[in-house]
């Protein structure tokens, strides 16, 4: 699928997925302890890229953190900004950053990625690379198996990235990973990388 015919399939469940995620974090989510300690290593403002319902992004500033969303998804962005009208939401995907001359100490990509093949992945990771501040720093979240493939996603195609792979990948964008995790039990897993010198 082409990244419109991925936008249009979120637009058209926008509010059955926001009905199932919410615009909140509750207390109990299992992903907040990974998000919020990542968060305090970055020291000023982050994106968060394809912030969806806004959860995330409304939770850190909520944190005190200096945070906006991007979001290419219409429908999002409309609840996003009802639920978190404090937090500036952006109508914009991420190929919109190509050239950007904005900069962010932090960038979330929470299963933002995760429709990104082998062709476009590399693109995306070196465009994220160009709006991230010198040793800034990102936390990407995906699914992870041991081999590359795509798998059927309730929304759209979907791939599974081996985490050597996607480690090959952000350093060859000009990233350096410092954490990962996976469980091989599950296909969950994240990755924290810092942004090398371009100087």
């Amino acid at each position: 699928m082409t990244t419109d015919q991925v936008i249009d399939a979120y637009g058209s469940r926008a509010r059955g997925l926001a009905n199932m995620l919410d615009a909140m974090v509750p207390a109990e989510d299992p992903d907040r302890a990974v998000i919020e300690r990542w968060a305090d290593t970055v020291s000023g403002p982050i994106l968060d890229v394809g912030a969806g319902t806004g959860r995330w992004s409304g939770h850190l500033a909520g944190l005190g953190r200096d945070i906006e969303g991007l979001e290419p998804v219409k429908q999002f962005v409309e609840i996003a900004r009802g639920a978190h009208p404090a937090v500036a939401f952006r109508l914009e995907s991420l190929a919109d950053l190509d050239g950007s001359e904005e900069r962010w100490a932090g960038i979330l990509a929470w299963y933002s990625l995760i429709h990104l093949g082998p062709d476009e992945l590399p693109e995306a990771l070196a465009t994220l690379r160009g709006v991230l501040e010198d040793h800034g720093s990102i936390l990407i979240s995906f699914f992870s198996g041991p081999r590359l493939e795509v798998f059927g996603h309730p929304v759209a195609p979907a791939y599974l990235w081996p985490m050597e792979s996607l480690d090959r990948a952000l350093e060859q964008a000009g990233f350096r990973v410092i954490d990962r995790y996976w469980d091989p039990r599950a296909p969950h897993a994240y990755v924290t990388a810092r942004a090398a010198s371009l100087r």
